[in-house]
């Protein structure tokens, strides 16, 4: 059976019309975009980053029970007679749409309400919590938001819609939009964001209410704003009321139904445009915003973020919509600083010499004054006593930027942190544009030897040469199989826990969209979700019969290890076919294959497998870049001259 379904039921009518129909949260007491400024009292609202705070902890208790209910479910289909707990967490890469998508199928088959036979069902019902940063904080917060439906309910309501129609750019006025690219304007780019004015409701209004409340706004911010135009329903006005704390106060997150969300973020030093895997990761959970990392080790009430605070302690009004989920998800893919090193730096050549100027010139612009990157201020960090930085805790504003930017492209270092003990790890990694490298592995390992990476811990990972070498992007692998193996890398008593990477990879259609691209024909998005369906479930168990199992035995590892419990022959054979051994590729610098196979990488030619014939028009398909638009446009204008 299919995961996305032609046909619909009366009783699936009616499914995704209640999931799909859920009241928007109330949100910010403005009513809409803006902060508003309420009374509070004068306690300090900054804690140390050195443990989870204690409402998490007792969430997570809570949590605990709902998820060894699932888990012993998911243990008795897949193997009987087995016993243990687990602390799963569930991660999604960044990768704009393209990890949203491929993201949304992989959360299908994970999810126990799902149709569909998929061998990993259930494993969303166990997860005690769950990542996403860039494209994955998008599916993520777009699900949360809408009171965790399933994804079936969404995709079949008309969501998600990214067509041309719905795009986030409006070329209707080609000219005009090649005009502010060349005279460097950002104010009138921003005129032709689709949505900008509507009757007294559009992205403008909305960004010149949060400034007229005093407040500084970014790309970043419109950035949000146009995403929710197409992530969710038109009640208020796209949702623009709505808080990332608002899920806090949800009852499927009070009653512990869904696993504890969080994305995350990177921090930029003030005055510096550097980024690199020493860059803090700043993330954004229901109750807390902050770090771990060494230079911040603070955290911050979400919902009072924009108040004005010196080591926490409010002197006055506190603020409230700050945290506009918008915002967050904005801020969480907010890559457009990226761009003056990927695309119109001397040695990058996707724009031709003139038109490269041009677009130099409008991004330094930006940079220069900071509209490329999301503006936090007032500084939730200021006068922290525990940050380590004075970059932090003496900069009035907190400058943050896409959480995959630096490298890490999976959100990892917030979940495989010493303070939140996770046993075992789901991660899929459907990052960068192309093919997955292990990169986005490899770089969690790297971070975590690091000066900001000091609480967390990563198993043992090769490097790139050898995650392709090996197919470790053409099937699944685990990382970390066992606790005695990680010695040298447990930190506070903590093993890192076990990885199960599943890479992006084409099973019924070729899901290796760009991640500018901007606009996503409804079929072309609907078969790369079957695409991510596909990756997780391992085309509902025909890759293998075993998938379900040897994922069962990756989840009890570390109880086992704890109790000092042998493994049974056949989760032994399990873990012979799925676990890296420690072999690393020596050989010269290895070029990827170009094809796939069912489970590694050939030059050979390849056909799809299953439902080969998903329909996708091709003269559609593939969509606009931003960046292809800018250079038509440009084309345009310079062949007059």
């Amino acid at each position: 059976m299919h995961f996305i379904c032609v046909t619909h039921l009366l009783a699936q009518l009616l499914l995704i019309f209640a999931g799909a129909t859920a009241a928007a949260p109330d949100g910010s007491p403005s009513g809409g975009y803006a902060p508003v400024h309420v009374a509070c009292s004068n306690s300090t609202l900054l804690r140390e980053g050195s443990s989870i705070s204690q409402a998490e902890k007792e969430w997570i208790a809570s949590r605990a029970e709902i998820a060894d209910a699932a888990l012993a479910d998911f243990l008795d289909h897949h193997l009987p007679g087995a016993n243990g707990s687990c602390r799963l967490a569930t991660a999604f890469s960044g990768g704009g749409y393209r990890a949203m998508f491929v993201g949304a199928g992989e959360l299908a088959a994970i999810d126990s309400r799902s149709a569909g036979t998929s061998p990993l069902k259930g494993l969303l019902q166990a997860s005690t919590y769950i990542a996403g940063l860039s494209g994955g904080s998008w599916l993520l917060s777009s699900v949360a938001l809408q009171g965790w439906p399933q994804v079936e309910n969404i995709v079949d309501s008309g969501l998600w819609n990214a067509t041309s129609e719905n795009s986030l750019i409006d070329t209707s006025d080609f000219l005009g939009l090649a005009w502010a690219v060349v005279t460097a304007s950002y104010n009138r780019l921003l005129t032709h964001v689709r949505h900008w004015e509507k009757s007294g409701k559009g992205i403008g209004e909305e960004i010149q209410a949060k400034e007229s409340a005093g407040f500084y706004t970014s790309l970043a911010d419109v950035w949000g704003r146009g995403l929710a135009h197409q992530f969710f329903p038109s009640q208020n006005n796209y949702y623009a009321p709505a808080l990332w704390s608002d899920l806090a106060d949800a009852d499927f997150f009070k009653n512990h139904s869904m696993p504890f969300p969080l994305v995350t973020a990177l921090a930029r030093r003030p005055d510096s445009l550097v980024y690199d895997l020493n860059s803090p990761v700043v993330e954004f959970n229901p109750l807390e915003m902050g770090s771990f990392d060494t230079s911040i080790n603070s955290f911050f009430p979400t919902r009072y973020l924009g108040t004005e605070v010196d080591n926490g302690r409010v002197s006055g009004n506190c603020t409230r919509g700050f945290d506009n989920a918008a915002f967050v998800y904005g801020t969480s893919s907010s890559l457009f600083n990226q761009f003056l090193d990927t695309l119109v730096c001397p040695d990058c050549d996707q724009l031709p010499g003139v038109i490269k100027w041009f677009v130099r010139n409008l991004l330094k612009r930006m940079s220069r004054q900071k509209e490329d990157i999301a503006i936090y201020n007032p500084n939730p960090f200021f006068g922290s006593e525990h940050a380590a930085s004075s970059n932090v805790s003496t900069s009035e504003s907190l400058f943050l930027m896409d959480g995959g930017i630096g490298g890490e492209y999976l959100p990892l270092s917030s979940l495989m942190n010493t303070h939140r003990e996770v046993d075992a790890v789901l991660a899929f990694d459907n990052n960068p544009g192309g093919w997955p490298d292990g990169s986005s592995l490899v770089n969690a390992f790297r971070r975590s030897q690091t000066y900001e990476g000091q609480s967390t811990i990563c198993p043992w990972v090769p490097g790139e040469d050898t995650f392709l070498a090996h197919n470790f992007t053409a099937r699944p692998v685990f990382f970390g199989c066992d606790a005695k193996n990680q010695t040298d890398l447990v930190k506070d008593d903590v093993v890192p826990p076990l990885v199960i990477y599943l890479a992006n990879r084409p099973f019924e259609f070729f899901s290796n969209q760009s991640t500018l691209q901007l606009t996503w024909p409804d079929d072309e998005k609907k078969a790369t979700i079957q695409n991510g369906y596909d990756i997780a479930s391992q085309m509902n168990g025909t890759v293998d019969a075993s998938w379900g199992t040897c994922v069962a035995c990756a989840l009890v590892r570390r109880d086992q290890e704890r109790q000092g419990v042998e493994q049974s022959e056949e989760c032994q054979r399990c873990f012979e076919k799925y676990c890296w051994d420690g072999s690393v590729y020596e050989g010269p610098t290895y070029y990827r294959p170009v094809n796939y196979t069912v489970d590694g990488l050939t030059n050979s030619s390849m056909t799809l497998w299953g439902n080969n014939s998903i329909p996708v028009d091709t003269s559609s398909s593939g969509g606009f870049s931003i960046w292809s638009v800018l250079l038509s446009v440009l084309k345009s204008i310079f062949s007059w001259f």
